[in-house]
């Protein structure tokens, strides 16, 4: 019998291994998170505490105190506020972070805060506090990451997008449930997690080697990418502007407290 009649079967393809990144700046941004609850709890822990710590309340910003639209978003109303945001924040967070790297991480996260709480300002001028603008900000960021790499992912990012879909309505519904939800907030903030999401995203491609071997390569352009992030920003300041004159004229309102 010839030998080569029976050959032995093919070995099965070798895995493919994405480049990926060791969550440690989400850790960081927890710990910075509740150690200022914290403080801020034995301190009071009342409205006005979190409006001398830096709300996001409407008047206070048109009057020169921009510094509220950044550092709203590390503050929270209560405990069960804190708890929420951040479990949120550690499952979204390391998995944003595994596939985009610290500093493309941190720089989608505090943008999405950002947009989130100028789009909070402009729509509905109340005071607002928490991370959930940063947090829809990931969520998006995972859409625009999954979509992007649909040839190299396949089932697995149908799958993954049809769960944040879902996450992400079930958010909308209680948003739109609870009145002092600030759901402009969460508006600006997914909407700056998309758009960043999209321009910092890894940009798979399999690449086949002459001895077989596959790799998976990122095709992004790393110029691109940070221009982008110049843009938005530029983007995001016009809009700012654009609010704060239409506010100049009466920058003392009747406002509700409201929480996001």
């Amino acid at each position: 019998m010839n030998q080569y009649q029976n050959p032995l079967p093919a070995p099965p393809p070798t895995a493919l291994h994405l480049p990926t990144y060791r969550p440690r700046v989400t850790y960081v941004l927890l710990g910075i998170v509740v150690t200022i609850f914290a403080v801020q709890t034995l301190t009071g822990g009342n409205e006005s505490v979190l409006l001398e710590w830096g709300a996001n309340m409407g008047p206070m910003v048109t009057l020169g105190e921009y510094w509220r639209l950044f550092t709203a978003n590390f503050l929270h109303a209560n405990l069960l506020h804190l708890a929420v945001n951040m479990y949120a924040l550690y499952v979204i967070g390391t998995e944003v972070e595994t596939f985009y790297g610290p500093q493309r991480f941190l720089t989608i996260y505090l943008i999405a805060c950002l947009a989130g709480a100028i789009c909070s300002y402009t729509f509905t001028y109340r005071v607002s506090v928490g991370a959930s603008t940063g947090l829809f900000g990931l969520f998006s960021t995972l859409v625009a990451f999954f979509t992007r790499n649909r040839a190299v992912f396949g089932e697995m990012s149908r799958s993954r997008l049809s769960n944040l879909v879902f996450v992400i309505a079930i958010n909308v519904f209680i948003g739109l449930s609870i009145p002092a939800i600030d759901n402009w907030g969460h508006l600006g903030g997914f909407v700056g997690g998309i758009i960043l999401g999209w321009l910092l995203c890894p940009f798979y491609q399999i690449e086949a080697h002459p001895d077989g071997s596959r790799h998976v390569v990122d095709r992004n352009s790393l110029r691109a990418e940070w221009l982008g992030v110049l843009l938005v920003m530029a983007l995001m300041g016009i809009a700012f502007w654009a609010a704060l004159q239409q506010h100049l004229p009466d920058p003392w309102q009747g406002f509700p407290w409201q929480g996001s």
